[in-house]
């Protein structure tokens, strides 16, 4: 389908499947973006976009990614247990107070202070939440100049945040993906600079909350459609990580993934030019009958390994398995309280943003 504003949107499971492994398809900005490399010098946010990889084309993708992925892994093979802890705790916290909010009283809270420490920050909420809002909007296309210079400004503020925890993992390094990095630079003879550090640190900080205070919410409202698998869950019968990546399909928390034609070419009869924008819909491959029979029904038990919500292969989200885990913990915690909605999903309002599913509010009590 064509967009308005310019690019093309796939919808069908199997274009999308195809479409993570052709290489007339690429992640670097066009020519024609405010993020293309003719304009570092000029903005933040072209800088950003320059050291991660999800706007990246190798051989400069291959080098980011390299060390994201080892640094990532060693800190999230030690980080599960505490995660669960600290999910719990945030719930416990909750019992009893009347009514919450399960996204800026739960899933934000909680996604915050375990992001802090996986990556390695102070935990400051606010300058947390500037961050990781700045560098979402990198994601979906910016009409105003305005805007723009919002997002510039946003990115500055949580380069010089991120940098302060640079400098003090330089100094005692500790268990956190910052430490890390500095390490597999020091360790490979290839040590990233202070913007490569915090704009890849960054990147994980943003994945691991912006989505998951949402995808915590969609587990509530899922399972409110479906009484005999919230039951099943709740006592113990459904497995919670099946439970939640269903509920991913089904509500597809990041629902559209860019990519930027690199070669010219024609697909389903549209020729597509150099440098035009494709927006791969994930929400609807989730939904596609080709890809997942009876598609709209909540089935965990069916086969989940065509589920894209976390991309594929190369472009396959390196913090899969965090953002996995984060929601499963605050998932299992919940499983073991009372949960009442107290408001009707089907009135849920989702935030106005292009390309994301997230509520913006789910009241809830807990006992």
């Amino acid at each position: 389908a064509e967009l308005k504003g310019g690019g093309y949107v796939l919808s069908r499971g199997e274009d999308i499947l195809a479409a993570f492994t052709v290489p007339v398809l690429g992640n670097a900005p066009s020519r024609f973006s405010m993020l293309a490399a003719k304009h570092r010098g000029q903005y933040v946010a072209a800088q950003v976009a320059g050291n991660i990889p999800p706007f990246l084309d190798k051989p400069r993708h291959i080098d980011m990614r390299r060390p994201l992925s080892a640094a990532f892994h060693d800190v999230f093979d030690g980080a599960q247990g505490w995660i669960e802890a600290l999910a719990h705790d945030h719930v416990a916290r909750l019992v009893g107070t009347g009514d919450v909010d399960i996204v800026a009283d739960l899933g934000r809270p909680f996604a915050t202070q375990a992001m802090a420490r996986f990556v390695g920050l102070e935990h400051d909420p606010q300058a947390i939440a500037t961050a990781t809002g700045a560098l979402f909007k990198l994601f979906a296309p910016i009409a105003d100049r305005a805007g723009f210079a919002q997002v510039n400004a946003g990115l500055e503020a949580a380069r010089g945040f991120i940098a302060q925890a640079v400098a003090a993992r330089r100094a005692a390094p500790g268990d956190d993906l910052i430490s890390r990095l500095i390490a597999y630079g020091a360790a490979n003879g290839s040590p990233a600079n202070e913007a490569e550090i915090a704009d890849n640190a960054l990147l994980v900080l943003a994945d691991g909350i912006e989505n998951i205070e949402a995808a915590i919410a969609q587990v509530l409202i899922v399972l409110a459609g479906v009484p005999d698998q919230r039951a099943a869950l709740f006592s113990g019968q459904l497995d919670p990580g099946k439970g939640v990546l269903e509920t991913h399909r089904l509500q597809t928390p990041a629902q559209l993934l860019p990519r930027v034609v690199r070669e010219a070419h024609e697909r389903h009869g549209v020729r597509l030019a150099e440098g035009t924008p494709v927006f791969l819909a994930l929400g609807s491959a989730n939904r596609d009958p080709a890809l997942h029979p009876d598609p709209d029904r909540f089935d965990p038990d069916r086969d989940l390994s065509q589920v894209l919500v976390f991309g594929r292969g190369r472009h396959s989200c390196i913090g899969r398995g965090l953002g996995e885990h984060l929601v499963t913990a605050a998932t299992a915690a919940l499983a073991q309280r009372e949960v009442e909605l107290i408001e009707d999903p089907a009135r849920i309002t989702y935030v106005a943003r292009l390309g994301h599913r997230w509520p913006t509010a789910l009241r809830a009590r807990i006992t």
